[in-house]
Protein backbone atom coordinates (compact mmCIF):
# COMPACT_ATOMS: atom_id res chain seq x y z
CA UNK A 1 0.00 0.00 0.00
CA UNK A 2 2.42 2.42 0.84
CA UNK A 3 4.50 1.86 -2.55
CA UNK A 4 1.43 2.63 -4.75
CA UNK A 5 0.32 5.75 -2.20
CA UNK A 6 3.84 6.99 -2.70
CA UNK A 7 4.26 6.72 -6.31
CA UNK A 8 0.68 8.37 -6.44
CA UNK A 9 1.76 11.59 -3.96
CA UNK A 10 5.37 11.81 -6.33
CA UNK A 11 3.02 12.31 -8.92
CA UNK A 12 0.75 14.52 -7.90
CA UNK A 13 4.02 16.84 -6.19
CA UNK A 14 5.76 16.82 -9.42
CA UNK A 15 6.33 20.72 -10.72
CA UNK A 16 5.85 19.98 -14.59
CA UNK A 17 2.41 18.67 -12.76
CA UNK A 18 1.68 21.76 -11.60
CA UNK A 19 2.33 23.48 -13.94
CA UNK A 20 -0.06 22.08 -16.35
CA UNK A 21 -2.84 21.62 -14.27
CA UNK A 22 -2.78 25.84 -13.65
CA UNK A 23 -2.58 26.01 -17.90
CA UNK A 24 -5.41 23.92 -18.06
CA UNK A 25 -7.66 25.50 -15.61
CA UNK A 26 -6.39 28.96 -17.24
CA UNK A 27 -7.05 28.15 -20.65
CA UNK A 28 -10.79 26.12 -20.21
CA UNK A 29 -11.67 27.01 -16.58
CA UNK A 30 -15.32 29.47 -16.48
CA UNK A 31 -14.34 31.86 -13.95
CA UNK A 32 -12.51 34.77 -15.42
CA UNK A 33 -10.50 35.92 -12.39
CA UNK A 34 -9.48 32.64 -11.06
CA UNK A 35 -8.31 31.67 -14.62
CA UNK A 36 -6.30 34.71 -15.12
CA UNK A 37 -5.07 34.18 -11.27
CA UNK A 38 -4.32 30.30 -12.26
CA UNK A 39 -2.31 31.06 -15.43
CA UNK A 40 -0.27 34.29 -13.12
CA UNK A 41 0.59 30.94 -11.07
CA UNK A 42 1.95 28.74 -13.63
CA UNK A 43 3.86 31.32 -15.12
CA UNK A 44 5.41 32.65 -11.37
CA UNK A 45 6.36 28.64 -10.84
CA UNK A 46 7.81 28.27 -14.16
CA UNK A 47 9.84 31.80 -13.78
CA UNK A 48 11.04 30.59 -10.18
CA UNK A 49 11.40 26.62 -11.02
CA UNK A 50 13.59 26.91 -14.05
CA UNK A 51 16.12 29.47 -12.57
CA UNK A 52 19.41 27.67 -12.40
CA UNK A 53 20.97 29.45 -10.13
CA UNK A 54 18.36 29.16 -7.44
CA UNK A 55 18.24 25.47 -8.16
CA UNK A 56 21.95 24.73 -8.67
CA UNK A 57 22.24 26.64 -5.05
CA UNK A 58 19.57 24.32 -3.56
CA UNK A 59 20.80 21.19 -4.70
CA UNK A 60 24.52 21.89 -3.92
CA UNK A 61 23.15 22.00 -0.32
CA UNK A 62 21.15 18.84 -0.79
CA UNK A 63 23.56 16.62 -1.96
CA UNK A 64 26.31 14.98 0.14
CA UNK A 65 29.93 15.13 -0.86
CA UNK A 66 31.87 12.96 -3.25
CA UNK A 67 34.55 10.78 -1.70
CA UNK A 68 37.59 10.56 -3.37
CA UNK A 69 39.04 7.27 -3.53
CA UNK A 70 41.96 8.42 -2.34
CA UNK A 71 40.27 8.57 1.02
CA UNK A 72 39.08 5.20 1.08
CA UNK A 73 40.60 3.21 3.70
CA UNK A 74 41.84 -0.43 2.88
CA UNK A 75 39.80 -3.08 0.88
CA UNK A 76 36.07 -3.06 1.32
CA UNK A 77 34.30 -6.95 1.45
CA UNK A 78 30.97 -5.53 -0.47
CA UNK A 79 29.99 -2.68 -2.61
CA UNK A 80 26.35 -2.12 -1.96
CA UNK A 81 24.72 -0.54 -5.19
CA UNK A 82 21.37 0.58 -4.74
CA UNK A 83 19.16 0.47 -8.56
CA UNK A 84 17.90 3.58 -10.29
CA UNK A 85 20.60 3.31 -12.55
CA UNK A 86 19.08 1.18 -15.52
CA UNK A 87 16.16 1.40 -17.77
CA UNK A 88 15.29 -2.12 -17.66
CA UNK A 89 12.21 -1.87 -20.30
CA UNK A 90 14.18 -0.44 -22.80
CA UNK A 91 14.61 -3.14 -25.81
CA UNK A 92 16.63 -5.03 -27.37
CA UNK A 93 16.80 -6.87 -23.70
CA UNK A 94 19.66 -8.31 -24.70
CA UNK A 95 21.82 -5.55 -23.41
CA UNK A 96 21.95 -3.22 -20.32
CA UNK A 97 20.72 0.13 -21.14
CA UNK A 98 22.03 2.67 -18.55
CA UNK A 99 20.25 6.23 -17.22
CA UNK A 100 21.01 8.79 -15.20
CA UNK A 101 21.98 7.22 -12.32
CA UNK A 102 25.08 5.07 -14.26
CA UNK A 103 27.64 6.29 -11.98
CA UNK A 104 26.33 3.92 -9.30
CA UNK A 105 27.27 0.85 -11.57
CA UNK A 106 30.54 2.14 -12.85
CA UNK A 107 31.54 3.61 -10.20
CA UNK A 108 31.42 0.43 -8.24
CA UNK A 109 32.97 -1.93 -11.26
CA UNK A 110 35.96 0.90 -11.18
CA UNK A 111 36.48 0.28 -7.24
CA UNK A 112 35.77 -3.99 -7.92
CA UNK A 113 38.72 -3.28 -10.72
CA UNK A 114 40.93 -1.39 -8.31
CA UNK A 115 41.34 -4.03 -5.99
CA UNK A 116 39.27 -1.55 -3.50
CA UNK A 117 36.20 -3.77 -2.91
CA UNK A 118 35.89 -7.48 -3.25
CA UNK A 119 32.19 -7.93 -4.15
CA UNK A 120 29.40 -5.82 -5.43
CA UNK A 121 25.58 -5.70 -4.20
CA UNK A 122 23.01 -4.92 -6.58
CA UNK A 123 19.76 -4.23 -4.39
CA UNK A 124 16.98 -3.30 -7.14
CA UNK A 125 13.57 -5.31 -8.17
CA UNK A 126 11.32 -3.31 -10.06
CA UNK A 127 9.15 -0.02 -9.47
CA UNK A 128 6.74 -0.44 -12.01
CA UNK A 129 2.80 0.12 -10.42
CA UNK A 130 1.09 -1.44 -13.68
CA UNK A 131 2.83 -3.60 -16.33
CA UNK A 132 5.46 -6.32 -16.79
CA UNK A 133 8.01 -5.93 -13.83
CA UNK A 134 11.41 -6.73 -14.93
CA UNK A 135 13.96 -6.84 -11.95
CA UNK A 136 16.69 -4.37 -12.24
CA UNK A 137 18.89 -6.40 -10.29
CA UNK A 138 18.49 -9.47 -12.14
CA UNK A 139 19.42 -7.83 -15.43
CA UNK A 140 22.49 -6.37 -13.90
CA UNK A 141 23.67 -9.77 -12.67
CA UNK A 142 23.53 -11.03 -15.88
CA UNK A 143 25.23 -7.63 -17.63
CA UNK A 144 28.23 -8.26 -15.11
CA UNK A 145 28.46 -12.00 -15.99
CA UNK A 146 28.44 -10.76 -19.73
CA UNK A 147 31.71 -8.42 -18.82
CA UNK A 148 33.54 -10.95 -16.75
CA UNK A 149 32.76 -10.47 -13.39
CA UNK A 150 32.62 -13.88 -11.48
CA UNK A 151 29.47 -15.05 -9.89
CA UNK A 152 30.84 -15.44 -6.99
CA UNK A 153 31.78 -12.20 -6.47
CA UNK A 154 28.41 -10.60 -7.23
CA UNK A 155 25.03 -10.31 -4.57
CA UNK A 156 21.78 -10.19 -6.65
CA UNK A 157 18.91 -8.74 -4.24
CA UNK A 158 16.00 -8.77 -6.99
CA UNK A 159 12.91 -7.97 -4.89
CA UNK A 160 13.38 -4.63 -3.31
CA UNK A 161 10.88 -1.57 -5.04
CA UNK A 162 12.30 1.49 -3.22
CA UNK A 163 15.02 2.66 -0.99
CA UNK A 164 13.55 1.31 2.60
CA UNK A 165 13.08 -1.97 0.82
CA UNK A 166 16.66 -1.97 -0.53
CA UNK A 167 17.38 -1.31 2.82
CA UNK A 168 15.61 -3.64 5.14
CA UNK A 169 16.37 -7.03 2.01
CA UNK A 170 20.28 -6.33 2.38
CA UNK A 171 20.06 -6.03 5.52
CA UNK A 172 19.34 -9.24 5.75
CA UNK A 173 21.41 -10.74 3.40
CA UNK A 174 24.53 -9.55 5.31
CA UNK A 175 23.15 -10.54 8.79
CA UNK A 176 22.69 -14.35 7.09
CA UNK A 177 25.80 -14.26 4.25
CA UNK A 178 28.09 -11.62 5.76
CA UNK A 179 27.90 -10.95 9.37
CA UNK A 180 31.33 -9.02 9.68
CA UNK A 181 31.87 -7.78 6.04
CA UNK A 182 32.95 -4.19 5.76
CA UNK A 183 30.77 -2.04 3.60
CA UNK A 184 30.59 0.64 1.09
CA UNK A 185 27.03 2.33 0.40
CA UNK A 186 27.00 3.82 -3.39
CA UNK A 187 24.05 5.49 -4.47
CA UNK A 188 23.52 9.38 -5.88
CA UNK A 189 24.58 12.30 -4.14
CA UNK A 190 21.22 13.70 -3.67
CA UNK A 191 19.66 9.90 -2.81
CA UNK A 192 22.25 10.07 0.18
CA UNK A 193 20.59 11.81 2.45
CA UNK A 194 17.46 9.21 2.47
CA UNK A 195 19.37 6.04 1.44
CA UNK A 196 21.81 6.18 4.73
CA UNK A 197 19.20 6.92 7.25
CA UNK A 198 17.26 3.89 5.98
CA UNK A 199 20.22 2.03 6.00
CA UNK A 200 21.55 2.94 8.78
CA UNK A 201 17.72 2.04 10.32
CA UNK A 202 18.34 -0.97 8.86
CA UNK A 203 21.00 -2.21 11.00
CA UNK A 204 23.75 -1.79 8.16
CA UNK A 205 26.90 -0.20 8.99
CA UNK A 206 28.36 1.16 5.80
CA UNK A 207 31.20 3.67 4.75
CA UNK A 208 29.30 6.15 2.33
CA UNK A 209 30.56 6.75 -1.41
CA UNK A 210 28.09 9.35 -3.13
CA UNK A 211 28.25 9.02 -7.04
CA UNK A 212 27.30 11.20 -9.99
CA UNK A 213 27.39 14.94 -8.31
CA UNK A 214 24.87 17.11 -9.98
CA UNK A 215 25.17 20.32 -9.17
CA UNK A 216 27.80 22.47 -10.41
CA UNK A 217 30.36 24.93 -9.27
CA UNK A 218 29.06 28.56 -9.45
CA UNK A 219 29.58 30.21 -12.76
CA UNK A 220 29.00 34.19 -13.71
CA UNK A 221 27.39 33.09 -16.84
CA UNK A 222 23.60 33.68 -18.23
CA UNK A 223 22.86 30.20 -18.68
CA UNK A 224 24.22 29.38 -15.35
CA UNK A 225 22.53 32.62 -13.68
CA UNK A 226 19.17 33.98 -15.42
CA UNK A 227 18.20 32.14 -18.66
CA UNK A 228 15.32 29.70 -17.71
CA UNK A 229 16.50 25.74 -17.67
CA UNK A 230 15.03 22.01 -18.53
CA UNK A 231 17.41 20.50 -15.83
CA UNK A 232 16.41 22.60 -13.50
CA UNK A 233 12.55 21.63 -13.68
CA UNK A 234 13.99 17.89 -13.14
CA UNK A 235 16.04 19.12 -10.24
CA UNK A 236 13.25 20.35 -8.71
CA UNK A 237 11.55 17.26 -9.26
CA UNK A 238 14.08 15.38 -7.92
CA UNK A 239 14.38 17.39 -4.63
CA UNK A 240 10.56 17.12 -3.95
CA UNK A 241 10.78 13.12 -4.39
CA UNK A 242 13.39 13.41 -1.90
CA UNK A 243 12.28 15.53 0.67
CA UNK A 244 8.87 13.98 0.75
CA UNK A 245 10.46 10.23 0.70
CA UNK A 246 12.85 11.59 4.06
CA UNK A 247 9.37 13.04 5.88
CA UNK A 248 7.29 9.79 4.84
CA UNK A 249 10.52 7.68 6.21
CA UNK A 250 10.76 9.46 9.24
CA UNK A 251 6.66 9.10 9.92
CA UNK A 252 6.53 5.72 9.22
CA UNK A 253 10.31 5.06 11.09
CA UNK A 254 11.98 3.49 8.26
CA UNK A 255 14.61 6.59 9.11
Amino acid sequence: MFFVLSKTLFFLLTPINWIVGLLLYSFFGKHEKRTRRAFKWALMILVILSNPLLSNTIFKWWEDEAVPVAELEGVYDIAIVLGGFADVNEYPRDRLHLGEGADRLTNALELYKMGKVRKILITSGSAMVVGEKVSEGKITGDFLSRIGIPESDVIIEPNSRNTHENAVYTAKILKEQYPDARCLLITSAFHFPRAGRAFKKAGVTFTPYPTDILSDNFKATPSKLILPSVSSLNTWQMLIKEWVGLAAYKVLGYA
